[in-house]
């Protein structure tokens, strides 16, 4: 059987970590791109453990020249799935939010996700086959106090992936959204409820899981909401 490739932005910690680590343990190379050069090594470490290849891509997002960077890396190792997990959370009230954070988030969220997917999509085409994850939040779907910046960001994301799923079928691409309540990850910081919040391990299990190539069905989209309250 062929060893698969994954890409995984915005690995360095929390979600995107344990999705390396869990696709690693189940035989897949992996790419992992994030922005602290020494978390990425650390994790690269671990990953090789598991006997298979793990490539470093460092970079922002906001950078078309990372995008490119990304893409050809991808390209180059012959990637079956994507995931687009890189993000920045911002709580603030609308007065507070300036022109820069709008500017920021959205860059981030939703524009970073686009242009990658857009730059991959041709390649898959080619392939005829392949998997866009795209990691999203409930905040996809509702509006929250304090999240505009983040709220607008995730919506667009929706909007935009819903509107290529027909491309998708056409070309044999897979494209599934994950809307996920709160994670215990550095975003939930200071809330007094963190340690209920969702198990990073267990939702990144469960993002691979979704990644089986069923003959007869495709998963759009799907929710992973909190079990503790």
């Amino acid at each position: 059987m062929n060893t698969k490739t994954v890409l995984i932005t915005g690995a360095s910690k929390g979600l995107g970590e344990q999705l390396a680590k869990i696709f690693s343990k189940n035989n897949y190379n992996i790419i992992i791109h994030g922005r602290d050069i020494k978390r990425l090594e650390a994790l690269q470490e671990a990953v090789l453990k598991e006997g298979v290849e793990c490539f470093i891509a460092a970079g922002d997002l906001k950078s078309i020249k990372t995008i490119y960077s990304l893409a050809e890396t991808a390209e180059a190792k012959n990637i079956d799935i994507l995931i687009n997990n890189a993000a920045v959370y911002l709580k603030k009230s609308l007065t507070e939010t300036s022109f820069e954070d709008y500017r920021n988030v959205i860059e981030s969220n939703l524009l970073a996700p686009i242009f990658l997917i857009k730059q991959l999509f041709p390649f898959f085409e080619r392939k005829g086959e392949g998997a866009i994850i795209n990691i999203n939040s409930f905040a996809g779907k509702n509006g929250s106090d304090g999240e505009s910046a983040y709220c607008a960001s995730k919506h667009g994301l929706r909007g935009f992936t819903n509107s290529i799923q027909y491309d998708a079928v056409r070309a044999g691409i897979r494209i599934i959204d994950v809307y996920l309540g709160a994670m215990n990850t550095d975003m939930v910081n200071g809330r007094k409820d963190k340690e209920k919040c969702i198990s990073t391990v267990e939702a990144a299990d469960f993002i691979f899981k979704l990644c089986s190539d069923y003959k007869s069905m495709r998963v759009n989209e799907i929710d992973l909401a909190r079990r503790i309250y």
